[in-house]
């Protein structure tokens, strides 16, 4: 500790590392401070607040249900990451991304307001190795002062007429994130799109052709003043799908 340190992830590592030598294989850490970055023409570092989580082992303890409960892994910590920036009311989004102290294919960015906000993912083998500790390591650092003020939050009156919910398979270009392809569906679905979700992921290059991937969408549609139709939901299905094709190359899965 020689050095000012430009994350918080070595402290966390280095406090997992004493925890598994005294036989303490279930972790769930967090530390918030200052880190320090370098700034431009030689002036002294900037000093952002970040807050960092590690968990690491079983994700809660066995029970007679589970006994062998599931260790935590990338899902984890963005339940995590989930529930702090949600209490915070904060509008946040992940893109993949990749750092070379993460494992490929489990990493990811964070944005907030579509700027650069931290990172979330497992640690490589090869770190967690380096530090002792065997098994998935996953994490996430945020830095706070990115973060806008929280909103207060608002009234919205609940409405008693019923939605409508139905499931969309699209297939996209396998480079297309599901993120991309929800931020489409939502807009394009204004005003009567109330929620969409990614629920499955399908891949087969014969059905779907080399580079595709189909992404299983749940939607739900709703007025807050009447009982929609058919033929309106239908129109607002035609509009997304319309959208998918024209900006992310998309098309409707028919089987």
């Amino acid at each position: 500790q020689s050095q000012l340190r430009t994350t918080l992830l070595g402290s966390l590592l280095e406090a997992a590392r004493r925890n598994r030598a005294q036989s303490v294989s279930a972790l769930r850490l967090f530390e918030a401070g200052a880190v320090y970055l370098p700034s431009a023409r030689g002036e002294l570092p900037r000093e952002p607040h970040h807050v960092a989580a590690l968990l690491t082992g079983r994700i809660h303890p066995p029970t007679w249900r589970e006994p062998e409960p599931r260790a935590a892994d990338f899902f984890a910590a963005k339940g995590v990451l989930a529930g702090l920036l949600e209490r915070l009311r904060v509008a946040w989004e992940l893109e993949s991304a990749h750092e070379p102290f993460l494992h490929p294919g489990r990493s990811a960015r964070i944005l907030v307001g579509g700027q650069p906000a931290g990172w979330l993912g497992e640690i490589h083998p090869l770190v967690a190795q380096e530090w002792d500790l065997s098994g998935a390591v996953a994490a996430f650092e945020l830095d706070l002062e990115v973060l806008p003020e929280p909103q207060t939050p608002l009234y919205e009156d609940l409405t008693s007429f019923p939605e409508v919910r139905e499931d969309l398979a699209v297939v996209v270009p396998d480079r297309v994130s599901a993120a991309q392809v929800i931020a489409t569906v939502r807009e394009a679905g204004q005003p009567l799109l109330a929620h969409a979700a990614v629920f499955d992921v399908y891949r087969d290059a014969e059905r779907l052709g080399e580079g595709n991937v189909s992404l299983a969408l749940a939607l739900s549609y709703r007025a807050p003043d009447r009982t929609l139709t058919d033929e309106q939901v239908a129109a607002q299905r035609e509009t997304i799908v319309a959208a998918l094709e024209r900006n992310l190359g998309g098309r409707v899965r028919v089987a």
